[in-house]
Protein backbone atom coordinates (compact mmCIF):
# COMPACT_ATOMS: atom_id res chain seq x y z
CA UNK A 1 0.00 0.00 0.00
CA UNK A 2 0.80 3.52 -1.17
CA UNK A 3 2.13 5.52 2.30
CA UNK A 4 0.46 8.64 0.60
CA UNK A 5 -2.73 6.71 0.93
CA UNK A 6 -2.16 4.98 4.19
CA UNK A 7 -1.50 8.61 5.49
CA UNK A 8 -5.01 10.27 4.23
CA UNK A 9 -6.67 7.11 5.07
CA UNK A 10 -5.63 7.87 8.61
CA UNK A 11 -6.26 11.74 8.37
CA UNK A 12 -10.12 10.42 7.58
CA UNK A 13 -10.41 8.18 10.02
CA UNK A 14 -9.30 10.19 12.84
CA UNK A 15 -10.70 13.65 11.90
CA UNK A 16 -7.62 15.66 12.77
CA UNK A 17 -5.43 17.96 10.65
CA UNK A 18 -2.46 16.54 9.26
CA UNK A 19 -0.40 18.68 11.81
CA UNK A 20 -1.73 17.32 14.94
CA UNK A 21 -1.11 13.94 13.57
CA UNK A 22 2.30 14.54 13.14
CA UNK A 23 2.50 16.11 16.59
CA UNK A 24 0.59 12.89 17.55
CA UNK A 25 2.89 10.20 16.14
CA UNK A 26 6.31 12.61 17.78
CA UNK A 27 5.33 12.13 20.88
CA UNK A 28 4.12 8.79 20.61
CA UNK A 29 7.70 7.95 19.38
CA UNK A 30 9.24 9.39 21.79
CA UNK A 31 7.41 8.25 24.80
CA UNK A 32 6.93 4.68 23.70
CA UNK A 33 10.97 5.10 23.28
CA UNK A 34 11.71 5.82 26.47
CA UNK A 35 9.25 2.97 27.64
CA UNK A 36 11.01 0.16 25.22
CA UNK A 37 14.46 1.37 26.37
CA UNK A 38 13.81 1.21 29.88
CA UNK A 39 15.26 -2.25 30.38
CA UNK A 40 18.38 -1.76 27.73
CA UNK A 41 19.51 1.65 29.34
CA UNK A 42 19.13 2.64 33.16
CA UNK A 43 20.08 6.37 32.63
CA UNK A 44 17.72 8.18 31.75
CA UNK A 45 19.52 10.65 29.63
CA UNK A 46 21.49 8.51 27.60
CA UNK A 47 17.16 6.68 27.20
CA UNK A 48 16.01 10.11 26.15
CA UNK A 49 18.39 11.51 23.79
CA UNK A 50 18.12 8.13 22.45
CA UNK A 51 14.34 8.50 21.98
CA UNK A 52 15.51 11.85 20.23
CA UNK A 53 16.93 10.15 17.50
CA UNK A 54 14.75 7.81 17.04
CA UNK A 55 11.78 10.22 16.61
CA UNK A 56 13.92 12.34 14.68
CA UNK A 57 14.68 9.51 12.36
CA UNK A 58 11.20 8.50 12.25
CA UNK A 59 10.20 12.04 11.02
CA UNK A 60 12.85 11.86 8.36
CA UNK A 61 11.48 8.82 7.06
CA UNK A 62 8.25 9.95 6.80
CA UNK A 63 9.08 12.79 4.84
CA UNK A 64 11.11 10.98 2.67
CA UNK A 65 8.03 8.18 2.10
CA UNK A 66 5.74 11.78 1.73
CA UNK A 67 8.22 12.58 -1.21
CA UNK A 68 9.39 9.08 -2.15
CA UNK A 69 7.86 9.65 -5.61
CA UNK A 70 9.56 12.91 -6.88
CA UNK A 71 13.45 11.47 -5.42
CA UNK A 72 12.90 8.69 -7.12
CA UNK A 73 12.36 9.75 -10.34
CA UNK A 74 14.05 13.05 -10.43
CA UNK A 75 16.19 12.94 -7.53
CA UNK A 76 16.53 15.53 -4.84
CA UNK A 77 17.08 18.13 -7.12
CA UNK A 78 13.48 17.52 -8.59
CA UNK A 79 12.20 18.64 -5.33
CA UNK A 80 10.73 22.14 -5.46
CA UNK A 81 11.31 25.04 -3.01
CA UNK A 82 7.86 24.55 -1.60
CA UNK A 83 8.08 20.80 -1.01
CA UNK A 84 11.29 21.30 1.10
CA UNK A 85 9.57 23.78 2.75
CA UNK A 86 6.64 21.83 3.86
CA UNK A 87 9.20 18.90 4.61
CA UNK A 88 11.43 20.78 7.15
CA UNK A 89 7.46 21.96 8.76
CA UNK A 90 6.75 18.61 8.99
CA UNK A 91 9.70 17.35 10.52
CA UNK A 92 9.74 20.33 13.49
CA UNK A 93 5.77 19.46 13.99
CA UNK A 94 7.03 15.93 14.35
CA UNK A 95 9.82 16.59 16.75
CA UNK A 96 9.22 19.81 18.56
CA UNK A 97 7.21 18.69 21.39
CA UNK A 98 9.80 16.05 22.23
CA UNK A 99 12.52 18.28 22.25
CA UNK A 100 10.99 20.63 24.49
CA UNK A 101 10.41 17.56 27.18
CA UNK A 102 14.02 16.05 26.86
CA UNK A 103 14.83 19.97 27.87
CA UNK A 104 12.68 20.17 30.64
CA UNK A 105 13.20 16.90 31.96
CA UNK A 106 17.73 16.99 31.51
CA UNK A 107 18.32 20.27 32.20
CA UNK A 108 15.60 21.28 34.56
CA UNK A 109 14.02 20.03 37.94
CA UNK A 110 10.86 20.39 36.72
CA UNK A 111 9.99 17.01 36.38
CA UNK A 112 11.97 14.87 38.94
CA UNK A 113 11.42 13.77 42.72
CA UNK A 114 11.54 16.41 45.35
CA UNK A 115 10.76 14.05 48.21
CA UNK A 116 13.59 11.50 49.07
CA UNK A 117 12.12 7.90 49.53
CA UNK A 118 12.61 6.71 53.22
CA UNK A 119 11.98 3.03 54.22
CA UNK A 120 9.07 2.44 56.39
CA UNK A 121 11.13 0.02 58.34
CA UNK A 122 14.90 1.01 59.59
CA UNK A 123 16.92 -1.79 58.86
CA UNK A 124 19.47 -2.79 61.83
CA UNK A 125 23.43 -3.71 61.69
CA UNK A 126 23.80 -6.46 59.21
CA UNK A 127 24.78 -8.84 61.95
CA UNK A 128 21.00 -8.84 63.41
CA UNK A 129 19.93 -10.94 60.55
CA UNK A 130 22.10 -14.21 61.66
Amino acid sequence: MDFYLFKNGVVDATGLDKDALHIYVGISVYLLSLILLRPIFKKYSIRAFIALIMVTAIAVLGEYLDNRHTITDLGLSGLTGAEIKASIHDIINTSLLSYVIYGFTVCTKTFQSINTVKPMIKRQKKTDYS
